[in-house]
């Protein structure tokens, strides 16, 4: 018997039939737009904390890895039909749409896959392959491409030497290990590739002369945040060819809260009462906790010789009536990119062109927006490190100045 769901948008509802094999979910067309920037920029109260410009890319809506701590979790529409149902949306012809964007642009930025899903997420992308097939869309046009992965052990080979083909070197990989017990990984992220895994897909990045990242992201109070299992993962990270750690400490809300804290009571027990304290009156975690691991992880980066950075980890000031975020990298991140890699900004002169670096860049927009540099773009938004939307990229142009001498 074929089963159907509804998925509210506002006042809209529209209703799709679930395909349940080899695991539940519902194809759609893509008609969103597909390509946008960062959900928050500076000026939003200081909401970004993201460096460099991204097109993030989200082929999927929902995911198999089933993080219980996952932040899409709290979102509406598709990702609510995954976090209440386990019935993850599919976006058919994702990659159609983002090549027929791409061909109105002038500037782009280097793709991200995926802020809200795993991209290699299995068995839905060995089935579709959205998120190679974007990929391999960005790699057309001369673009750099990144991945942020549970999945390593699915990432394809042939994926791994395209982008180390790259004309300009700017395409790196990114590693989650949020802790090295099994145990710990079954309980809150039963989807993910087992740490060994993910530390041998470290080690193949990395001998494809891949940039690699490895995120340990979140930090569980009181599971994962100790000096031993950090030390560890830093340790063996490096060994494996990574060469910057970044780090976040598990926030909770009311999408993901229950789901968490009840998992934590019933398998670590013994960390249950630091939670409570911990999380007792801000959601983000305690600030003073969350500096007194922030300053372990910079010990143990800075003593094995690797960079490191903080992912959206703030201080929430009182601002007037309002509210004011000041990241914590600038007290914690030792790199100058919070990925630690400076991407640029890419252009080109025709649509009929390739893009390329443009020049002069570091791709640190957010250090533009700041006044630590010079921006070189000559784009309004693009210097003040704004949520960027389609309609944003279609309007920038390349800097005249820029290319007059080329």
């Amino acid at each position: 018997m074929t089963r159907s769901v509804s998925v509210s948008f506002g006042s809209i509802t529209r209703c799709y039939e679930v395909i349940e094999t080899p695991i539940p979910h519902i194809v759609v067309p893509t008609v969103k737009e597909v390509v946008h920037g960062w959900f928050h920029g500076y000026r939003d109260h200081g909401r970004r904390e993201c460096c460099s410009e991204r097109i993030l890319l989200n082929p999927y809506n929902g995911c198999s890895v089933s993080c219980i701590f996952c932040y899409s979790r709290g979102f509406k529409g598709y990702f609510k039909l995954w976090n209440e149902e386990n019935i993850i949306t599919v976006f058919k012809d994702f990659d159609v749409k983002l090549r027929e964007e791409l061909s109105k642009l002038y500037v782009a930025s280097c793709a991200y896959l995926s802020p809200s899903t795993d991209p290699f997420q299995s068995p839905l992308e060995e089935i579709y392959n959205l998120s190679i097939k974007a990929a391999n869309v960005m790699l057309d046009l001369g673009l750099p491409v990144e991945f942020i992965t549970k999945k390593g052990d699915k990432v394809p080979i042939s994926l791994l030497r395209r982008m180390s083909e790259h004309n300009y070197s700017h395409c790196f990989t990114q590693y989650t290990i949020i802790g090295v017990d099994k145990d710990v990984i079954q309980v809150f992220s039963p989807g993910s590739s087992s740490p060994e895994d993910q530390f041998k897909s470290i080690c193949r990045s990395a001998n494809y002369g891949l940039f690699t990242v490895v995120r340990v992201d979140p930090l569980l109070p009181g599971i994962t945040d100790d000096f031993k299992t950090i030390e560890y993962i830093v340790s063996r990270g490096k060994h494996e060819g990574a060469s910057h750690f970044i780090f976040s400490l598990c926030d909770l809300s009311s999408g993901w809260m229950d789901k968490t804290l009840k998992a934590v009571k019933e398998y670590f027990p013994e960390a249950y009462p630091l939670w409570l304290k911990v999380y007792g009156r801000d959601y983000l975690g305690s600030l003073n906790y969350r500096v007194r691991v922030f300053k372990t992880a910079r010990e143990i980066c800075d003593k094995h010789g690797v960079t490191m950075a903080l992912c959206m980890e703030f201080k929430v000031l009182k601002n007037g009536g309002g509210l004011r975020y000041v990241g914590l990298n600038e007290e914690f991140m030792t790199s100058r990119n919070c990925e630690g890699i400076d991407i640029p900004i890419y252009y080109r002169r025709s649509l009929k062109d390739e893009f390329k670096p443009l020049e002069g860049c570091n791709g640190n927009c957010l250090y533009c927006a700041k006044g630590f540099q010079q921006p070189v773009c000559g784009e309004y938004k693009l210097m003040h490190a704004d949520a960027l939307k389609l309609k944003d990229y279609i309007r920038f142009k390349p800097p005249i100045l820029k290319l007059q001498y080329n």
